[in-house]
């Protein structure tokens, strides 16, 4: 996204300075239900302050065809949803200058990649999701859901480190 600022509809319809912080990504490895858990997280968005104006969470969840024992996909299948969702992400972004959505996370785990965004304005998020459904012009099956979090307690996992517990 890199770094620039920009102005925002804010609360009462007035318009204000946001501030967004270039994109910085951390790679985390857990394990869930003894199974890998990869969550790929946007740590720049720690230090965002104006989460009220990406008050829309935008969780999608795709389902891998081919994987291996653990639940994670094979390296065709794990390029093939990647670089469909790394398109569709651009489109949910919309013109980096003055984006629409944020990129928060990518977690892959126990055949499933979940990707979150916050969003601006979500209509035209859902009108394009929608049509995705639609016309069924996907590489795998998916689902999402939209909601109204402007605080991100929803998603306050990815805005945070996360700590890891050492196993015996």
């Amino acid at each position: 996204m890199g770094l620039f600022s920009s102005l925002f509809a804010g609360a009462q319809g007035k318009s204000r300075h946001v501030d967004f912080p270039k994109e910085e990504f951390a790679v985390v490895h857990l394990v869930d239900d003894g199974k890998p858990v990869i969550i790929v997280q946007n740590t720049s968005l720690r230090r965002f302050k104006a989460k009220d104006v990406f008050g829309w969470s935008c969780s999608l969840i795709m389902s891998y065809k081919e994987t291996i024992e653990n639940g994670l996909p094979t390296s065709e299948e794990s390029e093939l949803v990647y670089n469909y969702l790394e398109e569709l992400s651009k489109q949910i972004v919309g013109d980096t200058s003055y984006p629409n959505a944020l990129y928060l996370a990518r977690i892959t785990w126990n055949g499933t990649c979940e990707v979150i965004w916050q969003i601006n304005n979500p209509e035209p998020v859902d009108k394009l999701l929608k049509g995705i459904i639609e016309s069924k012009s996907y590489p795998r099956d998916f689902d999402y859901k939209m909601e109204y979090d402007a605080k991100w307690k929803n998603v306050s996992l990815y805005t945070k480190k996360i700590k890891i517990k050492k196993q015996k």
